[in-house]
């Protein structure tokens, strides 16, 4: 079994703490991941000229090529995302908008998906994240097995994000072990 972990934030903050916790918690389960930073990555925005509705690939020559090749061959895609004026980053949602070829053509995807949210106040609106989340993952034919909210991170030690996104991740391990 293998994952898939977009990190829609910076290497070495909160989000990016989630992601590597929720790795070592998917080890548990014989499931290995890879996480991946956009911010890293040289990734343009869909330009929305409709190449990839009959091709089924998309038009642009990038690395994104790097998450279209992880996406075909995972068992299980994680997105994570800071809370950002009450949706996710931006860096996630070009991400997801370049994902644009597997919503026209049928294509290779994984079974299931999952998203890790942290917000720096203490309510943030996950909300619209977590909507944007689960029609990303119903456009691509994935079950979501269901999302870890972190409020309130602008007055937590980067470490208290470990132990939850552990768990998180222990749970969401089993929930595809029963679902084999």
């Amino acid at each position: 079994m293998k994952a898939a972990i977009i990190c829609g934030s910076r290497d070495q903050g909160y989000t990016s703490e989630m992601c590597r916790s929720f790795s070592k918690g998917l080890a548990v389960h014989s499931i290995t991941s890879a996480i991946f930073f956009p911010l890293k990555m040289e990734i343009g925005h869909c330009s929305g000229c409709g190449c990839c509705s009959e091709s089924g690939t998309c038009c642009i020559s990038d690395e994104m090529g790097l998450l279209y090749k992880a996406f075909r061959e995972c068992d299980l895609f994680v997105l994570a995302s800071p809370i950002h004026f009450s949706g996710p980053s931006s860096l996630i949602k070009v991400v997801i908008d370049r994902f644009q070829p597997f919503w026209s053509v049928e294509s290779e995807h994984p079974r299931f998906s999952a998203a890790l949210l942290s917000g720096g106040s203490p309510s943030p609106r996950f909300a619209n994240a977590v909507s944007e989340f689960k029609a990303f993952s119903a456009g691509t034919k994935m079950e979501c097995l269901g999302s870890l909210e972190i409020p309130g991170t602008d007055s937590m030690d980067i470490s208290d994000v470990a132990e939850p996104s552990f768990d998180f991740a222990k749970e969401i391990g089993m929930k595809i072990k029963d679902r084999r």
